[in-house]
């Protein structure tokens, strides 16, 4: 037993079109489904998005600390201090060689000095070993 009279042409009508008319005679209350669900979804994304990288960070820094402990104890303030300096790189020669260019040039390098620090710049490393 239907809740509704039938149509006048005798058949029921469909659930289709019985939603299509609902929507049709509330679209302001379907528009407003829509934007708090789209609202809750994108803040729920958020959170999600948020507690991932939080665990990453967490990972990563349980990382460190296993590696820290790994390394042992007998490490110093001074050790530590060294540690978190950068060191420049030894002072070496460069051969000659050639480098191909994104364009597809191929150039030649000459020989050239490379590495060790400012402080050592004007001094040559085979007269320093000397």
């Amino acid at each position: 037993m239907p809740s509704e009279p039938a149509p006048a042409d005798g058949e029921p009508t469909s659930f289709r079109e019985k939603a299509k008319s609902w929507a049709e005679k509330h679209e302001t209350a379907v528009r407003v489904v829509k934007a708090v669900g789209t609202t809750v979804g994108a803040a729920v994304a958020l959170m999600v998005v948020k507690h991932v990288m939080t665990q990453n960070v967490t990972e990563y820094a349980d990382d460190d600390q296993a590696t820290e402990y790994a390394e042992g104890d007998q490490a110093t303030e001074d050790d530590q201090d060294a540690k978190d300096k950068r060191r420049s790189p030894v002072r070496h020669s460069v051969a000659e060689h050639t480098r191909t260019l994104a364009d597809g040039r191929v150039i030649p390098i000459p020989p050239y000095k490379r590495g060790g620090s400012s402080e050592d710049a004007g001094e040559d490393p085979d007269e320093v070993a000397a």
